[in-house]
């Protein structure tokens, strides 16, 4: 076989790829990375690991990737993402802060709260999301995470406090009219309570069937 009949397996796992046929993408893509392990094939089987949910499969070929081109903040960000789903959160803050120190942007300084939430470390976590609303007040996501991390750490009265300033600028989020209905309830407001479990059940959040249920009906 010579490296042209090589192309063919390549071209063929990228066909899979496209039909979600993963496992046999991933067949090919070994046969070709087995005899020419180039950058391009390894790419292509990050992204079918991806799909696979094989976090050590992606983090071998993106260190390898990585070690090619070490300034890639796309493949940077990419590892990044993963180690967080492998639950590796001090090496993600590692690569987070790295990409930090080049363009410090809302979605990745939140994640880097994230990365202190995950390692129960509620505080250092809401000191960054502070920050990022700070600097950043359009950025709802970093209001979800904040309100997230109060409600399992039962601080209430603060998820509150995060939830209507997120709805201040988002008044129809269903999500937040959910925190806050279970927020209510856990602070003996199930009136108000209700109104926003309502609000939030019509806007599709299906998980407020139970509140309602328990609390309303």
């Amino acid at each position: 076989k010579t490296e042209e009949d090589y192309q063919l397996y390549f071209k063929r796992a990228v066909c899979y790829y496209g039909l979600q046929n993963f496992d046999a993408a991933l067949k090919d893509v070994n046969v070709v990375i087995e005899k020419y392990p180039q950058p391009q094939a390894k790419l292509l089987r990050a992204y079918i690991n991806q799909e696979l949910e094989d976090y050590e499969a992606q983090l071998a070929d993106l260190n390898e990737l990585i070690a090619l081109s070490p300034n890639n903040p796309e493949l940077i960000q990419w590892r990044a993402s993963v180690l967080m789903e492998s639950g590796k959160y001090d090496e993600a803050q590692k690569d987070i802060r790295y990409l930090l120190a080049y363009e410090s942007t809302p979605q990745l300084k939140s994640l880097l709260g994230l990365t202190y939430y995950y390692q129960s470390n509620p505080d250092s976590a809401l000191i960054i999301f502070d920050e990022v609303i700070k600097e950043d007040p359009d950025f709802m996501q970093t209001y979800l995470y904040a309100t997230s991390l109060c409600l399992d750490e039962e601080a209430y009265p603060l998820a509150l406090q995060y939830i209507n300033k997120g709805l201040a600028l988002d008044p129809a989020n269903p999500t937040l009219e959910f925190y806050k209905g279970i927020a209510l309830v856990e602070t003996d407001q199930e009136k108000e309570a209700c109104r926003s479990l309502t609000k939030a059940f019509n806007a599709g959040i299906d998980d407020v069937a139970d509140y309602l249920k328990q609390y309303c009906y």
